[in-house]
């Protein structure tokens, strides 16, 4: 019974980890069909190619992320 328990929490962790990161993919599409993928949310620069590539669905610049998390 523990086990059982304790594989679903984990896998109660999983699906709302991928829950959040198809929130984002949707979002990403969306801006794309809007034109303004690429642009950070909150200063509306560009963000940076390399971000890009290896998390496409960001929605901001590392320079914004940085001070949303120092601020959390």
């Amino acid at each position: 019974n523990a086990k059982e328990i304790s594989q679903y929490a984990d896998e109660l962790s999983l699906i709302g980890e991928l829950e959040t990161q198809l929130r984002d993919v949707v979002k990403a599409l969306e801006s794309v069909a809007k034109g303004t993928y690429g642009a950070c949310k909150y200063c509306g620069q560009d963000i940076d190619l390399k971000r890009l590539e290896a998390r496409p669905h960001s929605s901001s610049c590392v320079s914004c992320k940085k001070m949303l998390t120092q601020e959390l």
